[in-house]
């Protein structure tokens, strides 16, 4: 049972990549005062890029996901209330309601709720061979499912949706990628790179299907049978969907917190509570180098975020300002992907796109605001600071901004 005579600390809602950092970020900060997650899941915190890839494919289920040992969480003194659901925040005493345990006072809450996963309600009929992943316990479950030469259709070529699709054949699976929109990765890369992403599935034997949607489905002895709005069928043994997710910000609206599509924050991960905060795949900040309000759902934002709200709240605030930044490893390929590439013009290239290495930068007006590269992290990782010193691709600027070795290798490239 929660003590609830107990000093108030700080409280966590939430079990994942996002709450865990946070967590031990406070306590290395040196934070000395209690700090408790209440966790909807039963297992410690753990980063989820592994469970599309390490996950499905091991013959054991990888330790390496974890943040840290279950000794090492009792070593730095973090109380985790596993398996149990934060119902009801009471911002008068400052408490949050636990699901059958009571009150857990707070002087400080950090709300890192994730993402519930998108549901597609023409496949009720066929619940029972339809998967959706967001946590371990679901890609356990899903490797037990994805068998040599079973037929699976994935809902979804977004980033998970692909990369299951290439831990699928690696398991032997045949595999059929149906997406609502005219190419995968729509939202993320430019038009032509979509298609170098197609190719490179399609001659691993997946079949990608755009452009189609599922209108019916129906079972069929050992499979489903998903009937779509052209009038074609599909048959599988296994529908697995990835169209996204929405926030889990049903707590902060009920109580009276500002929400837009997602927990509204400010600079500091805090919320219009000034004694409650958001991190992760729920926290809806204003981006200062694209000039819009948007959720980031990345490792990176979680690790980010948590950094900046546990900085805040250990004496030591620093402004959150991160440019996005994505990577997702398909069979052999690395492809990293930093702020909106899809959103500018193709400027600058080195290889073409189906090389072993390639890279390409992409502007708006004179400034640079994306970039893509495979097995080009370096240059990822100089793109993003340019990105973030304000993205003028100007040759004295960026020798000014230290940056004169990228100068240098721009003006080769445009020569």
């Amino acid at each position: 049972m929660v003590a609830l005579g107990r000093t108030a600390g700080v409280v966590i809602v939430g079990g994942g990549h996002a709450g865990g950092r946070t967590a031990e970020r406070l306590r290395h900060g040196g934070f000395a005062g209690p700090i408790d997650v209440i966790g909807i899941e039963r297992e410690l915190p753990y980063e989820r890029p592994p469970l599309s890839k390490t996950v499905l494919t091991s013959a054991e289920a990888p330790t390496n996901a974890y943040l840290l040992p279950a000794a090492k969480w009792n070593e730095i003194g973090v109380t985790f209330h596993v398996g149990v659901e934060a119902t009801g925040i009471d911002r008068r005493t400052k408490s949050v309601t636990i699901e059958g345990r009571g009150p857990l006072a707070y002087r400080k809450l950090v709300l890192a709720t994730g993402l519930s996963p998108r549901r597609i309600t023409t496949l009720e009929p066929v619940a029972h061979r339809t998967a959706y992943l967001r946590s371990f316990e679901d890609a356990l479950s899903l490797r037990s499912r994805i068998l040599p030469d079973s037929s699976i259709v994935l809902v979804g070529a977004g980033l998970i949706g692909l990369e299951v699709a290439a831990s699928a054949v690696k398991l032997g699976a045949r595999v059929t990628v149906l997406e609502a929109a005219d190419r995968p990765l729509s939202r993320l890369l430019p038009g032509y790179l979509s298609q170098w992403i197609a190719e490179v599935h399609e001659r691993a034997g997946v079949r990608i299907l755009c452009g189609r949607q599922i209108a019916a489905s129906e079972s069929l002895g050992e499979t489903a049978c998903l009937h779509l709005d052209d009038g074609s069928k599909l048959q599988a043994n296994l529908v697995l969907v990835g169209i996204g997710g929405t926030p889990n910000d049903r707590l902060a609206r009920e109580a009276g917190l500002d929400t837009d599509n997602g927990i509204v924050v400010n600079a500091f991960g805090q919320t219009s509570d000034p004694d409650i905060f958001a991190a992760g795949d729920v926290a809806a900040h204003d981006n200062p180098f694209f000039g819009r309000r948007w959720r980031l759902e990345s490792w990176k934002n979680a690790e980010d975020q948590a950094g900046i709200v546990a900085s805040y709240l250990c004496g030591r605030p620093t402004s959150y300002g991160e440019v996005p930044w994505f990577w997702t490893d398909q069979y052999d390929l690395n492809i990293q992907v930093a702020g909106l590439p899809g959103a500018g013009r193709l400027a600058y290239e080195r290889g073409k796109p189906g090389a072993r290495a390639y890279l390409a930068y992409f502007t708006e007006g004179e400034r640079l605001i994306g970039a893509v590269g495979v097995a080009y992290g370096r240059d990822i990782r100089i793109a993003r600071e340019i990105i973030k010193a304000g993205g003028k691709l100007d040759a004295a600027d960026l020798v000014r901004k230290g940056f004169a070795p990228f100068a240098a290798s721009l003006a080769r490239r445009a020569s």
